[in-house]
């Protein structure tokens, strides 16, 4: 089923990514209001420069989690990479710390149908009830649950007023558990997953094709070296992930 319904088809070529984001060692990176406010400020300043929309958000004391509906996952990446890293330069300087603020660079998840999409508001919405933070979903400030709860809001927001009917919008405003899983903070893309992301997000900033993957020693050694440093994928992973002979590996990682 498709995640766009018969109201909204002008967005069918847009994808939905559920995004997590986490202090390194699990550090209370958001716990003062300052931080929150700051990380918002930033959500909704790269947003708006690089046409991604946010759909909804919870910033946590430690992590965040935010649902993204981007028609290119090259600006969706872009989105991460400024907001994470001009918030670490604001946290280091108000703690006086140097080094990395988020663990990694950010983990996400495809929202492929309407269900899990509905769900998926739900999920991040019940996260500061779930941490037992607050006991009635209204009473925290930093989601846009209280957003979602105005009527008017969604009649003024075009794109979720295309997006959801009166059903979608009474179980969204419903405060009971959702009982569908979604990406967690405790949780990590497994390894084969990761690479597969990397290699989709590689091959869609380079507009090159799979198939060329397989016949460029050049494009290999490049993505071998971009799933490395932007993904933290090692060596020996990809080796094993593309079977890659031992030998070969060695003159692909010094492969001019």
């Amino acid at each position: 089923m498709s995640i766009i319904s018969r109201e909204a088809r002008k967005y069918e070529d847009s994808s939905f990514f559920h995004v997590i984001v986490q202090g390194i060692n699990k550090e209370y990176i958001f716990k003062e209001e300052i931080f929150k406010n700051k990380y918002l400020e930033h959500i909704n300043k790269f947003s708006k420069e690089l046409n991604i929309n946010i759909i909804a958000y919870c910033i946590m004391d430690n992590h965040a989690h935010i649902l993204i509906m981007s028609k290119d996952i090259v600006n969706l990446s872009k989105f991460m990479q400024k907001t994470n890293s001009m918030y670490a330069k604001y946290y280091n300087y108000l703690k006086e710390r140097v080094g990395y603020v988020f663990k990694d660079r950010f983990l996400s998840e495809p929202i492929d149908n309407k269900r899990y999409f509905i769900k998926c508001i739900k999920y991040i919405h019940l996260n500061p009830v779930k941490a037992k933070i607050v006991t009635n979903i209204r009473d925290y400030k930093y989601s846009s649950y209280n957003y979602y709860l105005k009527k008017e809001n969604i009649e003024k927001n075009k794109l979720l007023k295309e997006l959801l009917t009166n059903e979608d919008y009474k179980e969204l405003c419903d405060c009971r558990e959702c009982n569908k899983k979604f990406l967690d903070i405790e949780q990590e893309r497994n390894i084969e997953e990761n690479i597969k992301y990397g290699i989709q997000e590689y091959i869609k900033i380079k507009k090159y094709k799979i198939y060329q993957i397989f016949i460029s020693r050049k494009i290999l050694k490049e993505l071998i070296r971009y799933l490395k440093i932007e993904h933290k994928i090692k060596y020996t992973e990809t080796q094993k992930f593309f079977e890659i002979k031992r030998g070969t590996m060695e003159g692909l990682k010094t492969y001019k």
